[in-house]
């Protein structure tokens, strides 16, 4: 394999290791609040799932990030497959269908096409030539989003879901939206807003009610949003200490190693812990800006905006759920919360963007 010095000398290694520093944080958060640390257990997993991330990595940012998005058509194909294989195949977790067995080990192809959805609406958007969209275009690429996000919610997964649309909003205003657009993109949602509620099932508008009060069911619907709480303030400044947290340690906190590691990290590091980890989110998404502000093409810069919006949406969501000022909807914290899927993604994501910061100078 050769290898461009040129390419080699345009890695952004500050922005791998916080990106990398992001995921070490989580795997001590998940060595902290589980048992045992063989490859059996959660961390000796998340560990595996680390080195294959990091392999992942490895293989997106080697070939030209033009190469994806050429075989894009083939791939979204593909990856529709496979999420719809899911519905008759898929192993059902917490009541949700949206697992496929690989001998020992089950993947979410939900969160793998996240990534795909993002390169396939930058590629047809880019391919448009005029300074705003036409409305053909936006049901074109509203298509090219609703059609994998129908599929997920059919499995079940509703906070995956709602996951891909921040990316059509976001590429589709950066790719040229008329005011008149956005008009009736704010008036459909309106207009949809009680036709969603109508359709949310009971647990689900019941997470809502306990973002309002969550005191009112203190041993069901609003326990997980009071114990976060307890952990985040008992933390204080400094935090408790490695594995000395009473809320995750002793488990009165649920998902403790998933959707509520901010708690532990919180309830262990303490303020200065929380906001260094916040300080490493906000410089990665700081990298992002400026690879979509330098990219040398259209493209390249939606594909990185997409990855943006992704990132920043998981990220504001899962702190929303962890204070208790949003409703608890199952989205993980990217590169932190356990789970292989969202691991690999993350990675292949940061990856396909450090591949577009490494070529924007190559022609």
């Amino acid at each position: 394999m050769k290898i461009n010095r040129r390419l080699l000398m345009s890695f952004d290694w500050i922005w791998f290791f916080a990106v990398l520093a992001l995921a070490c944080v989580g795997l001590v958060a998940i060595w902290s609040t589980t048992e045992g640390t063989s490859l059996n257990s959660y961390f000796g997993r998340q560990a595996l799932y680390l080195c294959l991330s990091l392999a992942c990595f490895l293989i997106v940012l080697y070939f030209d990030y033009h190469v994806y998005s050429d075989f894009i058509s083939f791939i979204y194909a593909a990856g529709l497959v496979v999420l719809g294989s899911v519905l008759f195949f898929g192993q059902s977790i917490h009541s949700n269908r949206s697992w496929l067995s690989v001998g020992p080990f089950a993947f979410q192809p939900s969160e793998l096409m996240k990534v795909i959805v993002i390169v396939a609406l930058a590629k047809y958007y880019a391919e448009s030539e005029r300074e705003h969209l036409e409305l053909s275009e936006l049901t074109i690429g509203g298509l090219i989003v609703l059609v994998p996000t129908v599929l997920v919610i059919l499995q079940g997964d509703l906070g995956t879901a709602v996951t891909f649309l921040p990316v059509y909003l976001a590429l589709s205003f950066l790719g040229g939206l008329k005011r008149k657009h956005v008009f009736v993109i704010v008036l459909a949602g309106v207009l949809a807003a009680p036709v969603g509620w109508m359709m949310l099932k009971d647990y689900q508008k019941g997470r809502i009610y306990t973002v309002l009060n969550p005191d009112n069911d203190p041993r069901h619907m609003g326990y997980q949003t009071i114990q976060s709480k307890i952990a985040i303030g008992s933390g204080k400044f400094l935090g408790k200490g490695f594995k000395q947290g009473t809320q995750g340690h002793l488990g009165f906190l649920p998902a403790r190693h998933t959707d509520f590691v901010f708690s532990v990290l919180s309830e262990e590091k303490g303020f200065l812990g929380s906001i260094s980890i916040l300080a490493l989110f906000l410089f990665v998404f700081l990298r992002l800006l400026r690879t979509a502000r330098e990219s040398k093409d259209k493209i390249g810069m939606l594909i990185v905006a997409g990855v943006f919006s992704l990132f920043i949406f998981h990220v504001t969501i899962n702190l929303g759920m962890v204070v208790g000022l949003l409703p608890i909807a199952g989205i993980p914290l990217p590169l932190v919360s356990a789970g292989g899927s969202s691991l690999v993604t993350s990675f292949a994501a940061m990856g396909l963007c450090m591949n577009i910061k490494m070529r924007r100078y190559v022609n």
